[in-house]
């Protein structure tokens, strides 16, 4: 009998029949039909099944994507389950955790607006010291600007103002995970209150920009706030504070 190979992880494995041309056909899920030879005789050798994308849906993990962030913005953390998402996304609840693995590192994909957090410490870091205002202020602009980081931040904000366990994590997330870190690099005391303050900032320009939409904040261009917001980020980040 012919051996068969394994199928990708990210399709679910097939039933095949190999007829008597050799030509294998997709016919159902869950074993391996092969014919055996001229005697026309046919041999099934079973596979287990391994969650994977919906034959015909080429978006499955952003589905399941934009389905948490509804869950998260409609019902909070605590309240969401990886099964929810996966009904809500029309899947089934191993895949979720194919794809994301646990509901936090689920959480953390959906509302971070940048796709790695070392990678934005690492370029915050870099340079001079007296300029990290500045690079902050431009990577906040930029994912304000960015129409799919924007919808993230603001569902999340949004979400945060009603919900106490959406707040809480997304202080954990980029005050205590992201900021806190970052001070402490660059070796000033305060780390926790200034960090709070850097993300008070960072919030007021979010809802008065593109929540209330104050005109003259909307028709800013990206020069012209980071300008306007660098230094006070930069006082928060090394400079004196009470």
């Amino acid at each position: 009998m012919p051996r068969h190979g394994a199928c990708p992880l990210s399709e679910p494995p097939a039933l095949r029949r190999r007829p008597l041309d050799g030509k294998a056909r997709q016919v159902g899920y869950g074993a391996t039909f092969w014919w055996n030879g001229g005697s026309g005789a046919a041999a099934v050798s079973p596979v287990r099944a391994r969650p994977g994308r919906r034959p015909g849906h080429s978006s499955t993990r952003e589905e399941i994507a934009r389905a948490a962030r509804e869950q998260f913005a409609a019902g909070g953390y605590d309240r969401v389950t990886l099964r929810a998402v996966a009904a809500q996304a029309g899947v089934d609840a191993a895949l979720v955790a194919y794809f994301f693995g646990s509901k936090r590192e689920l959480f953390d994909e959906v509302v971070n607006p940048f796709s790695d957090s070392s990678a934005l410490m690492a370029r915050l870091l870099e340079g001079d010291p007296r300029l990290v205002g500045e690079r902050l202020a431009r990577l906040v602009i930029e994912a304000l600007d960015d129409t799919g980081r924007r919808e993230r931040i603001l569902g999340t904000i949004r979400t945060a103002a009603v919900e106490a366990d959406t707040a809480r994590k997304v202080g954990e997330k980029f005050t205590t995970e992201l900021l806190e870190p970052v001070v402490s690099q660059l070796g000033v005391a305060q780390a926790p209150l200034r960090a709070a303050l850097v993300m008070s900032q960072i919030l007021g320009l979010a809802l008065a920009r593109h929540v209330v939409g104050l005109e003259d904040l909307t028709s800013a261009s990206q020069d012209e706030l980071v300008a306007a917001l660098a230094p006070t980020l930069q006082r928060y980040l090394v400079g004196d504070i009470p």
